[in-house]
């Protein structure tokens, strides 16, 4: 949680202790499917671990994950997991095109909430027709009909509401059939000691909590009218992604995200920015536990020089002791956050209407 656990920003953050204020802004109820994340990585473990996959598939000698937007962040997540051990490579596919490479000996997960994202069925057909080994995960759609029509195994999602609200399924599901099949180690342990936390969790961020004890709502208020620059390292490089893009999405906000140490290489020669935008430009620094000791150095020398630029920040960490843990209650914080600086702004978080203008200028181009 924050270093703080009350920013500055908490006596802005007061109007979000209305309760009134909720059903109009929120008329889907996302804040519902935020409070039930912990429920819903419950079911999907459980769902995952009932799944049967073919026995040759377990001689997989790499992993891709095809996929786009809410339904690729859980290939991050799942890499950076999976990078604390010795396990066949994961790369996650955002195109059309998979990677050469894709062979017999490569398992491909096509991941899409709907089963209508073009990129993911391109992906998907690369891959049979490469000799992949492939599990469609997804709602229905053109890719489970597909998969059906050609024996693919096909996982189905079952969970209603945003495909990026449905991380516990991006996440959670592929982790556990790698898990089953033996190219990652077993995660359950690490799960059984998220889970409490999460329930834990969520009474603290949720809109119930006043704004004089809920981190996420103080925080929000903090990051009204700023560009928000989330950095991540080790485990926490799809964390910082899932942040960026939850901005993005929910409070409808430029955001970027950067990864160390490689920001120390490229972004740090722009920490003095003009007076404009350094005043409205406010840097979160999300810290694993489980990390390199040169890099938790070098959270240490960020954060002076983004002090010596007086360019604001914050440095926030995950609860628990175990990766799993500190991922998912990172991640839950920042889809609160993102949540709450929707509404601050007179915003429903849930629309994504330039997205859907994209799909229909794809559709009819001319």
């Amino acid at each position: 949680m924050p270093d703080e656990l009350v920013p500055e920003g908490a006596a802005l953050a007061k109007p979000l202790d209305d309760p009134s204020l909720y059903p109009g802004l929120d008329p889907t109820n996302l804040r519902h499917r935020l409070r039930d994340f912990p429920d819903q990585c419950r079911t999907a473990w459980a769902e995952a671990s009932a799944f049967s996959l073919p026995p040759s598939y377990a001689g997989a000698r790499r992993v891709v994950v095809a996929g786009m937007g809410g339904s690729a962040i859980g290939g991050d997540l799942l890499a950076d997991l999976a990078s604390l051990e010795d396990s066949p490579p994961i790369v996650v596919s955002r195109d059309y095109r998979i990677p050469g490479y894709v062979d017999e000996d490569t398992l491909v997960l096509a991941c899409s909430y709907s089963g209508e994202t073009e990129e993911t069925i391109s992906a998907f057909r690369q891959a049979l027709s490469q000799g992949a080994k492939v599990v469609a995960v997804t709602g229905g759609g053109t890719l489970a009909a597909e998969a059906q029509e050609h024996d693919v195994p096909v996982f189905r999602v079952t969970y209603k509401g945003e495909p990026r609200s449905a991380l516990g399924y991006s996440f959670i599901v592929p982790a556990v059939l790698l898990m089953k099949l033996g190219l990652v180690s077993d995660k359950a342990r690490d799960f059984d000691e998220a889970m409490p936390i999460l329930d834990g969790l969520v009474p603290e961020l949720a809109e119930g909590c006043p704004s004089t004890g809920n981190a996420a709502k103080a925080l929000a208020a903090d990051l009204l009218d700023k560009l928000v620059d989330i950095y991540g390292a080790g485990i926490f490089h799809g964390v910082a992604r899932r942040w960026k893009t939850q901005f993005n999405e929910n409070s409808k906000v430029w955001s970027a995200f950067e990864s160390l140490p490689e920001a120390h290489h490229n972004s740090v020669v722009g920490y003095p920015l003009p007076a404009g935008v350094k005043d409205r430009t406010f840097v979160l620094l999300l810290t694993p536990g489980h990390l390199h000791p040169r890099t938790r150095l070098r959270y240490e020398i960020t954060h002076s020089l983004l002090e010596r630029e007086a360019i604001h920040r914050r440095r926030l960490e995950g609860r628990g002791e175990g990766p799993l843990s500190q991922m998912l209650s990172t991640i839950l914080l920042g889809d609160y956050v993102s949540y709450y600086l929707a509404l601050l702004q007179g915003i429903n978080p849930s629309p994504v209407s330039v997205i859907d203008y994209v799909k229909e200028r794809l559709t009819n181009p001319t």
